[in-house]
């Protein structure tokens, strides 16, 4: 999907084939009823009902695009990416992560084909505990998109982290500054 906050992997079963399929007369409906409807002269872009008529297509198929990412978000195998939270289903149970809490992703061969693996840490207090989450299959439309976003907010917080390490190393090696 083409939204920057909102990315969607869709499952590549029947409900996934169900939405795909449905979304079609949707459009066709739409961008129909803006090629064969009467439009007022008053409502013309730039005095051409071409331009206007070219405009409103645009518009709806941008429109509905959304409309479609919604849709297929509550499947339920859906892996959904919305903001800074990650959303899919781990053991018949959906598993809300905060992209900040990932730690690694990485591609594992599996029997059944490659898959996307995270490496979350749910940190309780004072014990950081890693649990690994399998993803989604690489196969899926959406989920390359939905990696590289992880992949590049993964590595940015490494390089925070070693940033951070490297400013609190400095400052335990400067001598403490005597008050008058």
């Amino acid at each position: 999907m083409f939204r920057p906050w909102l990315r969607v992997a869709q499952p590549d079963d029947w409900t996934g084939s169900l939405v795909q399929v449905g979304s079609l007369p949707v459009y066709f409906v739409v961008l129909l009823s803006i090629v064969i409807g009467r439009i007022s002269e008053a409502w013309w872009v730039l005095g051409s009902e071409l331009l206007t008529r070219l405009l409103l297509a645009l518009v709806a198929i941008y429109l509905l695009g959304w409309v479609r990412a919604i849709a297929f978000t509550l499947l339920p195998k859906t892996v959904v990416q919305f903001g800074s939270r990650l959303w899919f289903r781990h053991h018949g149970r959906r598993v809300v992560v905060r992209i900040a809490a990932i730690v690694a992703i990485d591609v594992e061969l599996r029997p059944n084909g490659e898959l996307f693996v995270i490496e979350v840490d749910n940190q309780n207090g004072t014990t950081s505990n890693i649990e690994v989450y399998d993803l989604c299959p690489v196969a899926w439309e959406g989920a390359p998109r939905i990696f590289s976003v992880l992949a590049r907010r993964v590595r940015w917080a490494k390089i925070r982290a070693s940033r951070r390490r490297v400013r609190a190393a400095r400052r335990a090696s400067e001598p403490d500054a005597v008050s008058p």
